[in-house]
């Protein structure tokens, strides 16, 4: 039996991923269009990576303040503003007023809202399933994530295509809509909250993190989700840059090798979250998916064939997203619900703040040496910190 069984969970699951649809289809075409104003490695990078730079940086912080929300109500009105914000990149757009600082503005604050949603998110698929399905409903919520990634970013770059941005942008703020009254008559189930909420805030922020570093497989899980999101990641999050800067091939190209990485990570996502058995030790998968990971990154580099790169970008999503998605339940099946929330955005903390400074730094290299170089020496620069911290740190016993 898998979390689709939960009648609360199949309809938060189909209309979630409709509106995840959105947000990758916004995320495409605001890095493209970024591309075309500045034609600049650094700032396509910078953009794209905005939405998930503050989930990285403050997403710990809300977490504190999280724990004891109203789950239901936070996502509703995080959704909202969410939906605002899209509604003003359509109209930007439609007004043919976009420019840099516009679109890293709005990438920003819809990255800000995302930080603060990051928590609730994370939380809030543990409260709409019982304790028995929680494995399979992190499987498969990261296959509706997943799953938008692939017809997301092509649906964009056709629409893009044929139609225009204004369009695209019109078409990704619709589908937002319809998560939001499903949020509110969708039945939860209880879940325990901090006692004391007078304790004093750094003392329960840092508290998620001593819960992670004293849990031996959850400190080992995360060290590998560093490496894969800082060496791995990253390269998938600036893919506007590399349609622009490699394979010279227009908004087509930049949905393809999209669509191949998110199609890569939904085979990983149906294979985590529609397992029978419950038993199957996900966490000794990890080790092996980060080296695949990281070869395959670095064979991207040695290529400007668009086939043969989507191809190899099929493998690393599916090697990444078994990592993110592994560590992740790792972590929902160790912690206990008054540390739940603290616990994940750590996990969140160290996995998009990673991708997003290793994002970054290749798309700032990029604009003094071939952004190809860059992207074959990082991988085996991260191999060589992987086994150097395994050695001398953990002493050969790990995962």
């Amino acid at each position: 039996m898998n979390a689709l069984s939960n009648k609360a969970f199949l309809l938060y699951f189909f209309s979630n991923t409709f509106a995840l649809l959105g947000l990758w289809i916004q995320k495409i075409g605001v890095g493209w269009l970024t591309w075309e104003i500045t034609q600049s490695t650094f700032w396509t990078s910078f953009v794209a990576l905005a939405l998930m730079a503050p989930a990285g940086i403050i997403g710990p912080l809300f977490a504190v303040f999280a724990e004891n929300w109203n789950m239901r109500k936070a996502s509703i009105i995080l959704k909202t503003l969410m939906l605002l914000v899209a509604v003003l990149i359509w109209f930007l757009q439609f007004l043919d007023l976009h420019t840099l600082f516009s679109l890293a503005s709005l990438s920003i604050m819809q990255g800000l809202l995302s930080a603060c949603y990051h928590p609730v998110r994370l939380v809030f698929v543990s409260i709409v399933v019982p304790r028995n399905l929680i494995s399979s409903a992190v499987g498969l919520n990261s296959a509706s994530f997943n799953g938008s990634r692939v017809l997301g970013p092509a649906f964009a770059g056709v629409s893009i295509a044929l139609l225009s941005l204004e369009s695209t942008f019109l078409i990704a703020l619709l589908t937002y809509i319809p998560l939001i009254p499903v949020l509110m008559y969708m039945p939860l189930r209880k879940r325990t909250k901090s006692s004391d909420n007078k304790e004093k805030f750094f003392k329960r922020f840092f508290e998620g993190g001593k819960v992670a570093l004293n849990t031996p497989i959850i400190a080992k899980g995360l060290f590998v989700v560093f490496i894969s999101a800082f060496f791995v990641r990253g390269m998938l999050e600036i893919q506007p840059t590399i349609a622009g800067e490699i394979l010279d091939q227009g908004s087509l190209g930049l949905s393809l090798i999209t669509s191949t990485a998110g199609f890569g990570a939904l085979l990983a996502s149906i294979w985590i979250g529609f397992r029978k058995n419950n038993d199957i030790k996900i966490e000794n998968k990890l080790v092996s998916m980060l080296i695949l990971g990281l070869i395959m990154s670095s064979i991207i580099g040695c290529t400007t064939n668009m086939y043969l790169m989507a191809i190899a970008f099929i493998i690393v999503g599916f090697a990444s997203t078994v990592v993110g998605i592994g560590t992740q339940t790792i972590i929902q099946m160790e912690v206990e619900d008054i540390y739940r929330a603290r616990v994940l955005t750590w996990w969140s903390s160290i996995s998009f703040g990673s991708l997003t400074i290793g994002g970054i730094l290749l798309g700032f290299a990029g604009e003094y040496i071939p952004l190809n170089i860059g992207m074959i020496v990082m991988p085996i620069f991260g191999f060589v910190i992987f086994k150097l911290i395994v050695s001398l740190k953990f002493k050969n016993n790990f995962i």
